[in-house]
């Protein structure tokens, strides 16, 4: 599966999730990405990897899933996303063009202790717009654990 997995704001494209895609056998595509310095062309870099690439799956998190999110409804791609900061907040995200697509299913794993992006928050930015969503609560808080990663990538990847 190509897979392109981008990592929050504050965290590596490298990791412990990253290492297990590809020790998995998949073709991973994780650059390391800068949102501040980025922020104009983001967007654009990454749309131009999914137009050169046959991307299977998009994973997010955080602010890698408001990218995930739009890059997702642009291409048709599914996409699972961990505690995706799609809703306005303190922080200033990178510009995406936004499509609105029903079709492509996005799934959420929202964390229940989260302090940093507020469940409630992205659920009702998801229902406002009206989108194809499967959202599942986890204990944990901002931070996905890997057992949790492994959980739901398993599971998308069954269906």
């Amino acid at each position: 599966m190509n897979i392109i997995y981008l990592h929050g704001l504050l965290s590596s494209n490298k990791s412990s999730k990253t290492d297990w895609l590809m020790q998995e056998g998949h073709t991973l595509f994780n650059p390391r990405l800068n949102y501040k310095e980025e922020a104009k062309t983001v967007f654009s870099d990454l749309a131009a990897l999914c137009e050169q690439h046959q991307i299977d799956l998009i994973i997010g998190s955080s602010m890698g899933g408001h990218l995930a999110f739009h890059l997702s409804n642009k291409y048709k791609i599914p996409s699972l996303l961990f505690n995706p900061s799609l809703e306005k907040n303190s922080m200033s995200k990178p510009a995406v063009i936004q499509v609105e697509n029903k079709s492509i299913l996005h799934t959420i794993v929202v964390g229940e202790k989260d302090t940093v992006v507020i469940p409630s928050d992205t659920l009702k930015y998801l229902e406002d717009r009206k989108s194809n969503v499967v959202h599942t609560f986890e204990a944990n808080g901002h931070r996905t654990p890997l057992e949790v990663f492994k959980k739901h990538f398993k599971l998308l990847k069954a269906e």
